[in-house]
């Protein structure tokens, strides 16, 4: 296995929306303008696309193109994690040698939609085959799940899964279950569920989150004053958050990067239908962000 360029990846690692321009095209300088602000933010890490990326819509090349700009883009500033999450397996080893060419610090991957728990545990012995990175295991409730167990045999048998993204849910049960079973032979459990269980995920042993990057920053101080020890300062950052991240879907999370100067496009690929903000979901969003803007050190939100 090659020697990684980050060699213990723990913290908020965030995702990337994968913004598109009037033409529907992935709007490759927003997506580099998203990644720059990760990294001047004070994010942990970057990953991009899994779902918050809607990588069920992105095309092969252009998923490859828009990696090679992101890894361009960060320039070795933080850790870049290319999903290769896909619609079959092959597929799914086809981004995985994609990431290796391109020199991504790692790959991500749930298995695809209507598989088994079998067909994901071959599915990462194949990534093994074709990338020597660090792998990071996406145990997704709605995707094959694996059981713990079937973790801890795969974290076995492939050096390479040196992280799990655990996210069945209730996730922090699940990662007490995983860190009892593979805490001491991985380096990092990362929790998702946008950071809405962070504090309880790192009390049952997750060292790391991935949720959307648009207020990232503010879960990565949460984060932070975990780790110092502060404990009830990081709960009371992370309850003025909860009200934000109960909204978040994807035209919360386009709005939101526009409103802090990242993105220009709050273009959908596919409608949005009831989902799409209208004024009083606007309003509703100013009232409360009220409620952390001092807690904002870069990119501050501008109007609606």
């Amino acid at each position: 296995m090659a020697k990684a360029r980050f060699e213990h990846m723990k913290g908020v690692f965030g995702l990337l929306p994968t913004p598109y321009d009037e033409n529907l095209e992935i709007h490759t300088p927003d997506l580099r303008a998203a990644a720059d602000f990760c990294c001047r933010s004070g994010q942990h890490g970057i990953v991009w696309p899994v779902m918050v990326g809607e990588f069920y819509l992105l095309g092969e090349e252009e998923r490859i193109r828009n990696l090679d700009a992101i890894l361009e883009e960060v320039n070795g500033r933080l850790p870049v994690i290319f999903g290769c999450s896909g619609v079959s397996i092959p597929q799914v080893v086809l981004f995985a040698r994609a990431a290796q060419k391109a020199g991504a610090d790692a790959v991500i991957a749930m298995a695809p939609a209507r598989t088994n728990a079998a067909m994901a545990m071959d599915m990462y012995r194949r990534i093994a085959q074709v990338f020597d990175g660090p792998i990071v295991v996406q145990n997704h409730h709605e995707y094959a799940p694996l059981t713990g167990e079937q973790i801890a045999s795969l974290v076995e048998e492939i050096p390479q899964i040196q992280y799990i993204k655990e996210e069945r849910m209730p996730g922090p049960k699940h990662i007490a279950e995983v860190a009892r079973l593979v805490g001491d032979r991985v380096k990092t459990i990362f929790g998702g569920a946008a950071g809405k269980f962070l504090p309880d995920e790192y009390r049952r042993g997750a060292n790391g989150c991935m949720p959307a990057c648009e207020i990232a920053d503010l879960l990565a101080k949460v984060m932070e004053l975990l780790w110092a020890g502060k404990e009830e300062e990081a709960r009371e950052l992370h309850r003025r958050l909860l009200p934000l991240i109960i909204l978040e879907n994807h035209p919360f999370m386009r709005y939101i990067l526009k409103r802090r100067g990242v993105f220009t496009s709050t273009v959908e690929r596919v409608p949005a239908g009831p989902r799409a903000l209208d004024a009083d979901d606007r309003r509703e969003i100013s009232i409360l962000l009220k409620a952390i803007e001092q807690d904002i050190d870069a990119y501050p939100f501008g109007p609606e």
